[in-house]
C-alpha cells in the first residue's frame, strides 16, 4: 500500500495534470455531476475500495484525490508517520473522525501534495488505528 501512496503523490505532483490523467491513472468514471461535486471513481488500484476526486473551484484543475482501502490493507497512522515523518492533527467538528495531516517530498518544485488521513476514533490512540480513507490535495508551491 505504501508503494501506491508514493507512487500517487509523485503522480499527483506533476504541473500541468489534467482531471483526465488522474481518471486514467486511477480508474474510471462512475458518476460525474460537474461543477464543484466531487467526481466518483471505480478504481482500479490495488487495495483501493473507493475513489473520487474533486476538482478546483478556480480553474477546474484536480484538486483532491480521496481513496478508501480495504479493510485489509491495514493501512495505520504509524506506518504513514514511518513513511512521511511526523504529522499534524487537523482540526475537527464534533461527532467527525479525526484526521492528520502529512507533507511527504514531492517531485516537482510547483506543487506540493499534502496526505490527509482520515482515523476512525478519537477515543484510541491514533498510531495503531487503522485509516479510513487518505486524501491527496495538491498545493501550489511557494515561490
Amino acid at each position: 500500500m505504501m508503494d501506491l501512496i508514493r507512487d500517487l503523490v509523485e503522480f499527483l505532483s506533476q504541473d500541468s495534470l489534467t482531471v483526465e490523467d488522474v481518471v486514467a491513472k486511477v480508474g474510471s468514471i462512475t458518476d460525474d455531476p460537474g461543477g464543484l461535486m466531487p467526481i466518483k471513481l471505480r478504481p482500479a488500484l490495488a487495495n483501493v475500495q473507493e475513489a473520487d476526486l474533486a476538482r478546483d473551484p478556480d480553474n477546474g484543475l484536480p484538486y483532491v484525490l480521496t481513496i478508501r482501502p480495504i479493510a485489509d490493507a491495514a493501512l495505520t497512522a504509524s506506518i504513514l508517520r514511518q513513511a512521511f515523518g511526523d504529522y499534524t492533527r487537523l482540526r475537527t467538528d464534533r461527532h467527525h473522525p479525526p484526521e492528520i495531516i502529512f507533507y511527504p517530498p514531492t517531485f516537482d518544485l510547483r506543487w506540493k501534495i499534502a496526505v490527509i488521513a482520515t482515523l476512525r476514533s478519537a477515543a484510541e490512540p491514533f498510531a495503531d488505528q487503522q485509516i479510513s480513507s487518505l486524501s491527496f490535495r495538491r498545493e501550489r508551491a511557494s515561490s
